[in-house]
């Protein structure tokens, strides 16, 4: 599956994941959460700001993780080359869940 950035016409990977343990005692871990369009209803992308780079978030039952761009100290070289420029926390208000794989969609794009 992949989330697509209609405003900014990017593709970003997503992975089937279990629901993440978010406690209300404190472990460690800091959560939040943004309001993003997905296909048109409005959903919480859920963050871990402690120890993350990926976004949670559940369409009909079911969860999945999206990997964001973090701050400049945390990002990788490979990140800019793979063209993640765009930070998911703050773009990307508009998306749109889709079918496919991302490799096979990048050799279509060739």
């Amino acid at each position: 599956m992949m989330l697509y950035d209609i405003k900014h016409k990017v593709y970003y990977e997503v992975f089937n994941t279990a629901r993440p343990k978010m406690k209300d005692a404190h472990q460690g871990r800091s959560w939040g959460y943004v309001y993003k369009n997905l296909n048109g209803q409005p959903t919480k992308f859920w963050i871990d700001f402690t120890h993350g780079r990926f976004m949670y978030f559940q369409v009909e039952d079911k969860w999945y993780r999206v990997q964001y761009l973090q701050s400049n100290d945390k990002k990788k070289t490979a990140d800019v080359f793979k063209g993640a420029l765009i930070d998911l926390i703050l773009d990307g208000m508009d998306l749109k869940l889709v079918r496919g794989n991302f490799e096979k969609r990048r050799l279509l794009a060739l």
